[in-house]
């Protein structure tokens, strides 16, 4: 059964070939004469569409504007024929270079009553141009006077033309540089209906095919990858996903609309390499179906002139036979080698034998028609077609093999299932345990972090009210030792007018500093009680940020009491949020610890600066920076992540900014970037959501930032 199933597929290709060769010979077409091609006898709706042949006029190493032909200014031009290379013709008995530029031009008489019409042209190896009575209509790349003003990417290959008062005056101007030049295949015209169609099914056949190359190539791999000792399956996906490569990168409809904007020069070449792919992938293929059944005074050489085609084709210029003669010698070796390892396979009885050697006969001749030009068009994609048809039965057949050993594989894989989810539910119960732990360990190293500020807090309280009552104790008992002295002198009988004015004067300014410096204890106190109320407070309340930096004002300053540091705090009113304002309390006294511990080692100077301001979308922005030493890199990456410090041997736990991030993320719902400054030290930005505002209401402007911050960290 197997060995009769091709038998209609070869005689069916044959026919064709044969049908299409026939046809071709008995079709008389019109030729171009002296560069006018008549058309007014040529029915395009009958007889179909039509080449440009015969001799067209032309200007060689010259770029000539439709405009000079069209006006009589342009050089005499000589006659070639086309289609044709450069590289074996000739201009008034001068041999063409093979490189270099040149224009064509045809004069084309058309019926009356022509239909719309429509122009097509494939060749994107080289640069041209198609002006149609003075209009670009089709293209490839863009054409220039030297190689480095040309480019051969991109591809315009089909255009509908308009001729004018019954005549297409048709310009071909061209630039081959790194390719042969000339028109090798004569430019497509036809109704307009007709040509486009015919671009559609060629492209839908074309698209359908490389989706099959793919989808088999694919398949082949997966079986390789389950099965590697199934090399043969490697080797068919190779030789598919060559084939699909050999559509992409031929001048087809497909290669125009998928590879546009790739240079011609490299597609060319492209093409050429997948020539050894697919032969090099049937002889392997035939290695290992057939093992012991190729002749190795056949293969070694066969082996070589394949490899050799893409070598080849770089010396196409100066050699313009050594392309061609080196793959039809490597394609009649190959044959002959595959054809004899198949009749040695036949010999054995094994039954890929017959079909093998009919789908590479029929690949054989494919390559054959197409190397030397002879044939339909498509008939590569036959041959092709063939071999893939053969490959999708042996990948059938894999496939059944392959689905009973994976129902044999199912029933093992599913015993030792239950031992491994047993494992899984086992490890996941320990590592839940050991997260518990952890977590339990971070909040109590979060706790003793909030007991040391608390510690630090009531250091700064204690400071803070010890200074003002210092100094109201000493006003005091001076004061008590002037009024002890005006008793004595007042009871002695010996007060002057004099002295009783100064006792007033000193009176009234030992008074004015007690009030002052009760005032002081008084303001430091309600602010402290202020911190300590809003620790404790979890809920929201609508709040200025202005206000609550004047509030919080003494208390930062305790934070940053050092004679070598100095603390400015720049905001304006309306900065209004509806937010927690203990959490934010703490936030802004982490981040001023921070900058303490961290930005003025050993005594160093500097400024700290707490600014407030809205931002254009709204939001509310809480500026701290100072001009210190600026970020470690070393902790650069890890700024918000528990236990980052550099000051460890100075007993620091590194959860200051933890904390700030989680208060941030969580609580108050904005987000914190650190980073450092353009002019040195450390810039800290949190960002909250702001109160939506009323009326008349206005924004106060941005807060002015020294600088751009060079964010290295945005957490949110």
């Amino acid at each position: 059964m197997m060995r009769w199933f091709w038998a209609p597929l070869v005689a069916a290709l044959i026919l064709s070939t044969l049908w299409a060769g026939l046809s071709a010979a008995l079709t008389q077409r019109p030729l171009a004469v002296d560069g006018v091609l008549d058309l007014r006898g040529w029915d395009f709706r009958n007889n179909g569409q039509i080449f440009l042949e015969g001799d067209w006029q032309f200007w060689r190493d010259r770029l000539v504007a439709p405009a000079d032909i069209a006006g009589g200014s342009a050089p005499h031009p000589a006659l070639l024929a086309v289609p044709g290379r450069w590289t074996s013709q000739k201009v008034d008995g001068v041999p063409l270079a093979a490189e270099g530029i040149g224009t064509y031009h045809l004069r084309v008489l058309l019926p009356k009553d022509a239909p719309p019409l429509a122009m097509r042209h494939n060749q994107r190896f080289v640069a041209w141009d198609v002006l149609v009575n003075g209009e670009r209509s089709i293209h490839a790349g863009k054409v220039g006077m030297d190689e480095e003003s040309t480019n051969s990417a991109g591809q315009k290959a089909i255009a509908a033309v308009r001729p004018v008062d019954g005549v297409l005056d048709i310009t071909v101007q061209v630039s081959a540089f790194g390719g042969y030049g000339g028109i090798p295949r004569a430019l497509l015209l036809g109704d307009a209906d007709s040509m486009y169609g015919d671009w559609q099914q060629e492209l839908a056949f074309r698209a359908a095919f490389l989706s099959l190359c793919l989808s088999i190539g694919l398949l082949y791999l997966i079986l390789y990858v389950l099965r590697p000792r199934d090399r043969e399956c490697l080797v068919f996906s190779v030789m598919s996903v060559a084939i699909a490569l050999v559509q992409l990168t031929s001048n087809t409809p497909l290669g125009s609309e998928v590879l546009y904007s790739l240079p011609g020069q490299l597609l060319g070449f492209l093409n050429n390499v997948m020539f050894p792919f697919v032969w090099l992938s049937c002889l392997a293929s035939a290695a290992l179906l057939f093992p012991g059944s190729l002749r190795r005074e056949l293969a070694w050489p066969s082996f070589l002139f394949i490899l050799a085609v893409p070598v080849a084709s770089l010396w196409t210029l100066q050699f313009p036979w050594l392309l061609t003669w080196t793959a039809t010698i490597g394609l009649i070796l190959a044959m002959m080698t595959l054809i004899c390892a198949t009749a040695l396979a036949a010999r054995q009885r094994q039954p890929l034998a017959l079909p093998m050697a009919i789908a590479w006969t029929v690949l054989g001749f494919a390559n054959l028609a197409l190397v030397h030009r002879i044939g339909f068009t498509g008939i590569m994609e036959a041959g092709y077609c063939f071999m893939l048809f053969l490959q999708a039965a042996l990948l059938i057949d894999r496939l059944r093999h392959m689905l009973d050993q994976a129902k044999q594989s199912n029933a093992r894989l599913a015993a030792l299932n239950g031992a491994l989810e047993d494992q899984v539910a086992d490890r996941t119960r320990h590592l839940s345990e050991t997260v518990d732990r952890l977590q339990l360990a971070q909040d109590r190293i979060v706790q003793s972090e909030k007991l040391a500020s608390l510690g630090r807090l009531v250091a700064g309280v204690a400071h803070e009210v010890n200074t003002p009552v210092g100094t109201a104790l000493t006003t005091a008992t001076h004061l008590a030792q002037q009024v002890e002295a005006a008793e004595e002198a007042i009871n002695a009988g010996t007060m002057t007018r004099r002295q009783l004015a100064d006792f007033l004067a000193e009176v009234k300014e030992a008074a004015g500093l007690l009030t002052s410096t009760v005032e002081r204890t008084a303001a430091v106190v309600q602010s402290f009680k202020q911190i300590a109320t809003e620790r404790s407070d979890e809920t929201l309340r609508r709040l200025d940020v202005h206000d609550l930096l004047n509030e919080l004002r003494p208390a930062m300053e305790v934070r940053t009491d050092a004679p070598n540091i100095s603390l400015v705090v720049d905001s304006k009113p309306g900065l209004v949020l509806e937010t927690n304002g203990g959490a934010l309390t703490q936030v802004l006294g982490q981040l001023l610890a921070n900058c303490m511990d961290h930005a003025f080692p050993d005594g160093r100077s500097g400024h700290i600066r707490v600014a407030a301001g809205m931002a254009p979308d709204g939001a509310v922005d809480l500026v701290v920076e100072d001009d210190g030493i600026g970020l470690d890199p070393a902790v650069r990456p890890r700024l918000f992540e528990p236990f980052t410090t550099t000051g460890r041997a100075e007993g620091r736990t590194g959860l200051g900014l933890h904390m700030v991030y989680t208060l941030v993320a969580g609580p108050l719902g904005g987000a914190v970037e650190m980073g450092d400054r353009p002019d040195g030290g450390t810039s800290v930005r949190v960002r909250l959501p702001g109160t939506p505002r009323t009326g008349g209401d206005t924004p106060p402007p941005p807060v002015p930032v020294v600088g751009a911050l060079g964010m290295s960290a945005i957490i949110t």
